[in-house]
This record gives C-alpha cells, structure tokens and sequence, in this order.
C-alpha cells in the first residue's frame, strides 16, 4: 500500500471515528410516521434516502458512519399465502412455526452467507404490544468483501408484518448499538 492510500484511509478512519462518538453523544431523533401505518424514531444522525428500492417504506442512511437504516412493510396475507406455497414445496417449512419464524428463515439467508455467519441475541419479544423476533448478524471480512453487521426486527402486526433492517460495512453498528435498539423498541403500528 502506498503512503497516499495510507494517509486517505488513516483520514477515513479518524473521521468516522469522530462521527461515531459525536452520533453516540447525540440523543436526538425524528419521529417519523409512514404511510399512516407505523411510526418509530430515527436517530438523527441518519438522513433519508431512496437509494434502497421500492421495498423499504422508510430509508434512512449515513454514508460517513456507514450505515443504513431500512423498514419493509408487506401485507400479512400475502405472506401467508406465499408461506402456505412453501410448506407444500418444502416440507419441513412450516413444522410448528410462527409467522414470524418463517419471515426470519427466509429473510436472513438471502442477506447473509449462512456458513459463514455469527448470529447472536435472537429473541422472541413484545414491542408496543406487538410480537416480534429481533436477532443481531456478524459477517466477517473476506479477501474481497468488508465485515458486515446487521441488526433486525420482525414484527406482527395487526394486518401487516414489518422488518426493520439495519445494516453496516464497519464499526458504526456496534458502537451505536443502545441508539439503534431504542429505535426498534419505538417501533409503533397505528
């Protein structure tokens, strides 16, 4: 590596590292209310984006802390239409499984490499009333692809389930976990 690629990249670092501590010291945030649906708090370090697609209801990201911050809402009936599909296709699918287990089996495998992938922290819970399933991921660096963190949420609501992805290619996740988590725990259906 060249002195210039190492100077770039100490900056990069320090910035982040300087974002990070003033976004852990800023209890700030936006209440944010989509489509007359749900409502949660996002930390106002993040700004809105659209750079996700069409599936997320709501976007937010921080390119400086590496960041991104995205809620998926979908009608409970067509995932259980599409569910039922699959328990004829795979038998196993739906053996004893809530709702909410089956969004996170097929959910997680299309974002992570399973064999290569620490999950920690799966929990079955509340959240203002209503179940859910929050679990962390850890993807460690390879020669050419970066760690990723993720963070998630699957919550039943009363016509729709929501997912609550939050994802980071660095440090920015851990180190703002508290802030993140108070986010999910605003988590409202109206």
């Amino acid at each position: 590596m060249g002195l210039i690629s190492m100077i770039v990249g100490g900056a990069i670092d320090a910035n982040r590292a300087i974002k990070q501590n003033q976004a852990k010291n800023n209890d700030s945030k936006n209440t944010v209310t989509v489509k007359g649906l749900y409502s949660i708090d996002v930390p106002s370090f993040l700004s809105p984006t659209n750079r996700f697609g069409e599936d997320a209801s709501l976007q937010y990201w921080s390119r400086t802390l590496d960041i991104s911050f995205q809620v998926i809402d979908e009608p409970k009936s067509e995932f259980i239409e599409a569910a039922k599909e699959l328990d004829k296709e795979v038998t196993s699918f739906g053996d004893g499984k809530t709702i909410l287990d089956k969004m996170v089996m097929l959910t997680i495998p299309n974002m992570f490499d399973m064999d290569r992938t620490e999950f920690d922290c799966y929990t079955k819970r509340n959240i203002n009333g209503l179940n859910a399933i929050t679990l962390n991921a850890f993807q460690p660096r390879t020669f050419l692809k970066d760690a990723v963190y993720g963070s998630f949420a699957f919550i039943e609501g009363k016509d729709t389930l929501y997912q609550i992805i939050i994802l980071s290619g660095g440090t920015s996740i851990s180190k703002l976990a508290d802030k993140l988590e108070e986010s999910i725990k605003s988590f409202m259906e109206l």
